[in-house]
């Protein structure tokens, strides 16, 4: 394959994992609604889903590396920044692709923070919520024994 053919593959690559970047960003945005409408039992079908993309992304980005480190040894260059000087044609759209693709990987880093930042609040508000429940259950038990646990005495009445 000559070097034209390596970078049209790159960017056919990098297209798709932009394509792919999308969807995953808009499952975490459709996770961060799930979390803050309280709607946890839709959050187990969006992670899967998300899973399949990110696991599709795994994949491009072992054909891209295989790919780009050919690239790398045809033309005898340690980095892409080297690759505008030989003026190959696609250069520049591959240069734009990943480009936006570092962008949408900061866009769903951003708002997969936020949903964080949200599960471990919702956490340790029904962490609280447990506590109390069981102090409330321990007084409740001080003031209100259960009739099992009442001690009985016994009386001998003979003098």
């Amino acid at each position: 394959m000559d070097p034209k053919e390596y970078v049209r593959r790159l960017k056919d690559i990098s297209l798709i994992k932009l394509s792919l970047l999308n969807e995953i960003l808009l499952f975490v945005r459709s996770q961060n609604e799930v979390i803050k409408g309280q709607r946890f039992e839709e959050m187990d079908l969006l992670i899967k889903e998300k899973q399949k993309r990110m696991d599709a992304v795994d994949k491009l980005d072992e054909q891209f590396a295989a790919y780009s480190s050919k690239l790398k040894e045809i033309l005898s260059i340690d980095s892409f920044e080297e690759l505008p000087g030989y003026n190959l044609p696609g250069t520049q759209e591959l240069r734009d692709v990943i480009e936006s693709i570092h962008q949408k990987l900061q866009d769903i880093k951003g708002v997969d923070d936020e949903n964080i930042s949200l599960v471990k609040t919702e956490m340790k508000d029904i962490r609280e919520q447990i506590n109390n429940t069981s102090n409330n259950k321990r007084v409740q038990g001080a003031y209100y024994p259960s009739r099992n646990s009442v001690t009985s005495y016994y009386f001998d009445e003979k003098k």
